[in-house]
């Protein structure tokens, strides 16, 4: 199996196979959950953050939907726990933290996808004017000249039903 850039399981390691062919992912689960020190270190389980967003900390998360390392319903996952456990989902959407979800992106970036976002202005802006963003505009070289937002979790780009197609300004985030 190969994805051309991002994994390749053709060529062999000569200092033993690669990771994701040895690895125990099980294994390692089961680990962490018997050790109270594992549990205190792995950084899944740092869901309360209510510490953090007190003092005005902000997160904002992105994930590629298409990313072949880790799955998108493992940030959405730790999301909504960190949601729940730092003061439900609403406080924590309106305050402190975002998600965004970005489809057809593989790790990080690359893929037949848009992206090209500015998140950083986005955590800027809601820092220095405590305006937070509903949606960032994407764009990317797989497909010049268009743009989609790209909607705070839960929510999706949708188009409104008129407009060019390829313009963000012609999608809601519902």
């Amino acid at each position: 199996m190969s994805i051309p850039g991002i994994l390749s399981t053709g060529a062999r390691s000569p200092v033993g196979p690669p990771v994701w062919e040895s690895i125990d992912v099980d294994q390692l689960e089961d680990r962490v959950n018997a050790s109270a020190m594992d549990r205190l270190t792995n950084t899944a389980y740092w869901t309360n953050l209510t510490s953090f967003f007190g003092h005005g900390g902000k997160i904002l998360f992105y994930h590629g939907s298409s990313d072949p390392w880790f799955s998108a319903l493992d940030t959405v996952n730790y999301y909504e726990r960190m949601a729940a456990d730092s003061g439900g989902m609403e406080l924590v959407r309106e305050k402190s933290s975002r998600l965004y979800l970005v489809p057809g992106m593989g790790h990080c970036s690359s893929g037949a996808t848009l992206d090209r976002f500015d998140l950083l202005t986005a955590v800027v802006n809601w820092v220095e004017e405590g305006k937070a963003a509903e949606s960032a505009a994407a764009t990317g070289s797989a497909f010049p000249g268009r743009s989609r937002p790209l909607c705070a979790y839960p929510q999706h780009a949708q188009f409104k039903g008129q407009g060019d197609p390829e313009s963000a300004t012609s999608f809601e985030c519902k």
